[in-house]
């Protein structure tokens, strides 16, 4: 806020951001071939190395709960899908799941979620037409339509905040939503940040991996390709 307010002060020539994953890349100093090299030492890990978007909506689809990174880091407070933990948000006893594999956070605190913004409105109040990108502005549900997003929202209004996500903003991220779709009809995921509780958003792979093995979380997404799933031992 306090530079947008120099920017309108100063009328520069500034422009909006198409998007806002302005951080850290994954492999910022870390190749992938190393990764690689280290995930197959693991011996609780079975690598996968050309796991679909469309295997990844499956797992999701089947009440699974998805780490997932990929590309650049997100700008700020928000996991926007590209260091997130992602899961089907028609199964509300994900929520006490989530919380018991990783996040620990009181169970009245809600999670978010993030909807495909072509068809939002058919599950959120939105008559003002208010884009919310960033995951800032609350919304009413439409009743009916509730739940099917129940585990994104809040326990007690039945309100939710959203990230309405377009295309442009990020592919990968919303075609593996898509993906999902065709799956359940429900065009959104419960979405919440990757990592541990008391702990920032994971940034480079090297915080993905630390975060993944520190926690019992069973499935990490990687690029929308590398797929390491914990095994039993």
């Amino acid at each position: 806020l306090s530079m947008g307010g120099c920017f309108l002060e100063k009328k520069f020539n500034s422009k909006a951001l198409n998007n806002i994953y302005l951080g850290r890349d994954l492999f910022d100093s870390y190749s992938e071939k190393k990764f690689i090299n280290y995930v197959k030492k693991k011996k609780n890990f079975k690598l996968n190395y050309n796991f679909s978007q469309k295997n990844a909506a499956n797992l999701l689809a089947k009440g699974e709960i998805l780490a997932v990174a990929r590309g650049r880091e997100e700008f700020g407070a928000r996991a926007l899908g590209n260091r997130s933990i992602l899961a089907d948000p028609s199964n509300i006893k994900i929520v006490q799941k989530i919380n018991e594999l990783i996040k620990n956070r009181d169970f009245w605190m809600p999670f978010a979620l993030t909807i495909l913004k072509e068809k939002h409105k058919k599950f959120l109040i939105n008559k003002k037409n208010i884009n919310s990108e960033y995951m800032t502005v609350g919304y009413d549900t439409v009743e009916k339509m509730h739940g099917l997003i129940e585990a994104g929202t809040h326990r007690y209004d039945k309100s939710v905040r959203p990230q309405i996500l377009e295309k442009k903003a990020n592919s990968n991220y919303y075609n593996l939503i898509n993906e999902f779709y065709k799956k359940k009809k429900i065009p959104a995921l419960l979405n919440t940040s990757l990592n541990l509780h008391g702990f920032p958003i994971a940034s480079t792979i090297k915080e993905v991996l630390q975060t993944f093995e520190n926690s019992d979380l069973k499935y990490l997404y990687i690029n929308d390709k590398y797929l390491i799933k914990k095994k039993t031992i």
